[in-house]
């Protein structure tokens, strides 16, 4: 599927109501005769290799398949799109023409950027990924091909709001794409489930110490919610 991209870059959409399963302590467990004990952390290397859950997908259960905007749009430096944290984290080169965002305390400012050390696979990027910001046409139709019902995908936060803030417009490149890839779905049948947040944070956001997005803390260790006025 164009070179295996949209089979690997996708999985199974476990939804109901968009969240898989719902564990829950105050309503009974869906597909479930009782709510299952999900084990706490075990040391490395001591977990078990196999699970017994036993029950049934409830009735309406979506099945559908699900992707990540940073696995699959590529196109992270046009469009309007800012820095986000997994550009710095890969290497991508966000310093030649600098992307909105890439300023931060520990950015890239000269290229080469550096590859973060816990990259396992060098020169892995989001730069291109499977380009279906660009092959959404194609993606499409693959979708259509397979007889595609349900699509879950998220949207670009640093692609969205390029410095991460709220406060002001969003980018109206971002806002056309969103809205006419939401149109080309209805129009073939397809039910979006819309990811508003999938990790990939705008890179303006976070730059210790002065802003440290969802790890800001007070002198006494304890969350000051720092990240959720440009969240909301």
């Amino acid at each position: 599927a164009r070179g295996q991209g949209l089979q690997e870059s996708t999985s199974v959409l476990l939804s109901a109501r968009g969240q898989g399963l719902q564990r829950s302590t105050s309503v009974s467990c869906l597909g479930f005769e009782k709510c299952p004990t999900y084990p706490q952390p075990y040391p490395w290397g001591t977990w078990p290799e196999t699970y017994s859950y036993k029950g049934n997908f409830p009735a309406g259960f979506a099945w559908g398949v699900g992707t990540a905007s940073y696995q699959i749009e590529g196109a992270y430096n046009a469009g309007g799109r800012g820095a986000s944290i997994w550009d710095t984290f890969s290497g991508a080169n966000t310093a030649g023409p600098r992307m909105p965002g890439a300023n931060c305390s520990y950015c890239c400012k000269t290229a080469p950027c550096p590859i973060n050390p816990g990259v396992k696979s060098k020169g892995d990027t989001g730069n291109v990924a499977t380009d279906s910001y660009n092959m959404i046409q194609t993606d499409l139709a693959l979708m259509k091909a397979m007889g595609l019902k349900n699509y879950r995908f998220s949207i670009a936060w640093p692609r969205m709001f390029p410095m991460g803030e709220s406060s002001g417009d969003p980018n109206s490149e971002a806002v056309k794409w969103y809205s006419d890839f939401l149109d080309e779905l209805r129009a073939a049948n397809i039910t979006p489930f819309v990811t508003l947040y999938h990790w990939d944070l705008p890179q303006a956001l976070f730059s210790p110490p002065e802003r440290s997005a969802w790890w800001a803390r007070d002198a006494d260790g304890k969350p000051v919610a720092e990240i959720l006025p440009n969240w909301q």
